[in-house]
């Protein structure tokens, strides 16, 4: 998978919106963690990442470490 710029190159404006697309995405899924949702899925957080971040129509970058916290 292509490397993207890391999460914090964001602008806080974009920086938020994907804390929120994430958020929606766990709530609305009914996942408790990113990890949980990418082994159901039967895919990596990488690309867990991607879909959420593409879906927002945010521009990509790399996944948070926020999104590793349990």
């Amino acid at each position: 998978m292509k490397q993207h710029p890391p999460f914090d190159s964001l602008t806080s404006e974009d920086r938020a919106k994907a804390a929120m697309a994430a958020s929606r995405f766990l709530l609305h899924n009914d996942y408790a963690s990113l990890q949980e949702a990418a082994e159901l899925k039967g895919i990596s957080m990488r690309q867990l990442w991607h879909e959420i971040i593409t879906d927002a129509g945010l521009p990509a970058c790399d996944i948070p470490a926020f999104a590793f916290a349990t």
